[in-house]
């Protein structure tokens, strides 16, 4: 009896908790560098579009089979894709170029922006009245080139035909413009040398929401109306995230290009094929990657609870698997 009893207090002072591991498979990766890169992913239909350099359009299905997608390219990248609705597909580009894709007539509608012919459409948003923002610059920082950046935001209401300017800076870029589903607001990221602020369109005028550092953030998702998070750092160096109360600084993950989230995980793509997860009690990890060169990886996105492809520059394409393993740990007293 005295036995049983020591068992139970033994079981009883064990707390069950589980291990979250990552498992990467390369479903695609080039042999450098010159290879096409892969800029944005999204989910469109039951398939996901995958666009890039060179204007790489293709989509990929949940078990990995790759197509391409014919549209009227004139080998211009693609920087930035967008859903303006349940039949609308928006791909933003290089050299003041944007597609509009109906889902219905399966037709194409390029639009070039006069007057913005050596810039690039970086990043593109839209607000719940279906008015389509652009963000970019010159199109040499998006080719890592040294410029003067000429950011811009610009603004339509009428699905391309007519564009308004409603942001312009010479000395910044404006990497990411981004609407807040919770108040119908739009954000951008407006980086000058040395410096990032998170910015908010109120009223016709361009306000700051918060300088969030020294360093290039590059995309901000919202989790309520003045709750933020913003990814960055320094390519090859720190990764870091910024949200409304708290810092974070990752020394081994390089600038941390993305951010996903579902009802369990949070996964943040970095630099040389680097990933962090975090789980839903902010335990975090960093897993590393082995690819042909340190590939970045830009974008990822949830194909269910605990599956994600992610996608990156050197025609990288993973598909990254996390797994719990339940373990057995003491409890400290």
């Amino acid at each position: 009896m005295k036995i049983f009893l020591l068992l139970i207090i033994i079981l009883f002072s064990l707390t069950h908790t589980k291990a979250q591991n990552i498992s990467v498979d390369i479903l695609q990766q080039g042999d450098s560098f010159a290879d096409s890169s892969y800029y944005d992913i999204i989910k469109v239909e039951n398939k996901y579009w995958i666009a890039g350099k060179y204007g790489i359009l293709k989509s990929i299905d949940t078990d990995g089979k790759i197509e391409n997608i014919g549209y009227p390219s004139e080998g211009l990248d693609i920087y930035k894709l967008e859903n303006l609705d349940n039949e609308t597909v928006l791909a933003s580009g290089d050299k003041g170029t944007l597609y509009i894709h109906s889902l219905k007539t399966k037709t194409w509608k390029t639009i070039k922006l006069k007057n913005y012919e050596n810039a690039c459409f970086y990043n593109l948003a839209v607000d719940s009245q279906k008015n389509i923002y652009l963000s970019g610059g010159n199109s040499k920082i998006a080719h890592s080139g040294k410029s003067i950046p000429n950011g811009f935001v610009l603004v339509s209401s009428d699905m391309g035909n007519t564009w308004r300017q409603i942001y312009r800076n010479t000395f910044n870029m404006v990497w990411c413009v981004k609407n807040n589903p919770y108040n119908n607001k739009i954000y951008a990221l407006m980086y000058s040398p040395n410096r990032t602020n998170l910015m908010v369109y109120e009223n016709k005028h361009w306000v700051k929401k918060q300088k969030l550092g020294n360093s290039i953030y590059h995309e901000v998702q919202f989790e309520g109306e003045n709750q933020f998070v913003a990814t960055g750092g320094w390519i090859g160096k720190r990764g870091r995230i910024h949200s409304t109360n708290h810092k974070k600084v990752f020394n081994d993950a390089g600038l941390l290009w993305s951010r996903i989230k579902n009802e369990k995980y949070t996964l943040f793509t970095g630099c040389n094929g680097n990933i962090v997860l975090e789980t839903s009690n902010h335990k975090t990890m960093v897993h590393h990657t082995d690819l042909n060169k340190p590939f970045s990886l830009y974008e990822a996105i949830f194909i269910d609870q605990s599956t994600a492809f992610a996608i990156g520059s050197g025609r990288t394409l993973l598909k990254i698997s996390i797994t719990e393993n339940p373990k057995f740990q003491a409890k400290n007293n």
